[in-house]
């Protein structure tokens, strides 16, 4: 841990600066507004990186380009405006870890051809200084993989990135057709497109982005949609939530600003689990859940709770579907299930509660796989099922490196003979700690 810890989707008109629109500027005052309240935002978060994804940075239909070039820069001269200039240190032994782990893991991570960076880098990162102040930064172009792997991508990234601490930009703006005088033409769709992608990310509902009709993303003329994917499953593995701080298309095109950062009013998983475990232990009674309940814990969840003291396992149990009213209750009940009632451990002792670590993982519903290559063990967790024998492995197992070695460790769990008709299902978590 932590991995990302915060992020935004950010517009990248060169309007915005004043250096190239001048008194034009005006009409883009919110942007700009909205862009200086975010700096500050995520300068508040500790990160050594950021990662930069944009559609103006090369890309490719088959492979995602990442620039390796030890020191980078760009200007925004073809605005009339060179004097807009960022430098920016490549962070070369993330980057090329990454296009290895990647590859590795089932996407194409290919190296960017040398370049200038574009104006969907400089325009944010010139908004922003407070936040890439001192930061190594990662830069990644986009590909024509379909939106799906792309929310796929972005979890794996923010596993990728666990031990370092990240802020991640996805730069890019939303439909370019708002209007007659449109760079791209009016569409009506533009706007439909634009009232989806806001109010999804208003109501944290992402799936509706993640789902949205491929014709009404051709007919919008977008160009931030495949990097805010990527924000969207990161932000969503690292258990973010989204503020839009700002939307407006005064020339027909949308420019949105939305912070992703932990949710306010985050429980503390270490203290509600140990007082869990401890009440329990000293009275068998269970507790009440903190009130407000905080709200990535209000809805009813699958659950895994895993107990570690330093480096020891002391426990891991949890529910392959909702069994109490809330994720708040299904977390009490899960974590004193993991203390004293994994078979594989002697129960944990009230002097050892106060050095337990906890880590939840919200299960999200599986779904059936009839490939091994949909499989990804760093991404996905497994469900085997043969007859009345199953078993469940959670992702992220550090001995499990391959689709293979998963689906054997989960067979050699329930007591299923690898070889037998199987039933497989896939699951995401959300990790909380």
């Amino acid at each position: 841990m932590p991995g990302i810890v915060a992020g935004a989707l950010c517009a990248h008109p060169p309007i915005l600066l004043t250096e190239v629109g001048g008194l034009e500027s005006q009409h883009v005052r919110a942007t700009a507004e909205a862009m200086r309240e975010l700096d500050v935002m995520l300068a508040g978060h500790r990160a050594d990186v950021a990662v930069v994804i944009s559609p103006h940075s090369p890309s490719s239909m088959t492979s995602l380009p990442v620039r390796h070039a030890a020191r980078v820069a760009g200007d925004l001269a073809r605005f009339r405006a060179p004097q807009v200039r960022v430098e920016a240190v490549v962070d070369t032994a993330l980057v090329t870890a990454l296009v290895v782990e990647g590859q590795r893991a089932g996407y194409a991570l290919t190296w960017a051809e040398d370049s200038d960076l574009d104006h969907g880098v400089v325009v944010p990162l010139y908004s922003l200084p407070r936040t890439i102040a001192n930061k190594r930064f990662v830069f990644l172009g986009v590909s024509g993989w379909p939106l799906a792997r792309f929310v796929d991508f972005g979890a794996w990234l923010h596993q990728s990135l666990l031990g370092r601490s990240v802020i991640l930009l996805a730069s890019g703006d939303l439909s370019h057709r708002l209007t007659p005088d449109a760079p791209y033409g009016f569409r009506p769709e533009g706007r439909v497109f634009d009232r989806l992608v806001i109010d999804a990310l208003r109501d944290h509902e992402w799936t509706r982005i993640e789902g949205m009709d491929p014709d009404l993303i051709e007919e919008a003329g977008e160009c931030g949609l495949r990097p805010l994917a990527i924000l969207l499953g990161a932000a969503r593995a690292a258990g973010l939530a989204s503020k839009v701080l700002s939307y407006e298309g005064p020339f027909g095109v949308g420019y949105p600003v939305v912070a992703f950062a932990p949710a306010a009013g985050a429980v503390d998983i270490q203290d509600l689990g140990r007082r869990a475990i401890e009440t329990y232990l000293r009275s068998g009674q269970l507790i009440e859940p903190p009130q407000p309940i905080p709200a990535v814990l209000q809805e009813p969840s699958a659950l895994f709770v895993t107990l570690r003291k330093g480096r020891e396992l002391r426990g891991c149990v949890g529910s392959l579907r909702p069994t109490e009213a809330t994720a708040a209750h299904e977390l009490i009940r899960y974590a004193i299930a993991s203390a004293v009632r994994d078979p594989r451990f002697e129960p944990v002792r009230l002097d050892e509660v106060r050095h337990l670590s906890i880590k939840v993982q919200l299960l999200e519903p599986a779904e059936a796989v009839t490939d091994i290559a949909a499989l990804d063990p760093r991404l996905y967790g497994i469900i085997v099922r043969c007859g009345e024998r199953q078993a469940l492995l959670l992702p992220g197992i550090d001995e499990i490196a391959n689709p293979e070695q998963q689906l054997r460790a989960a067979c050699e769990k329930a007591g299923i003979d690898r070889f037998a008709p199987l039933q497989i299902e896939r699951f995401r978590t959300r990790t909380i700690e």
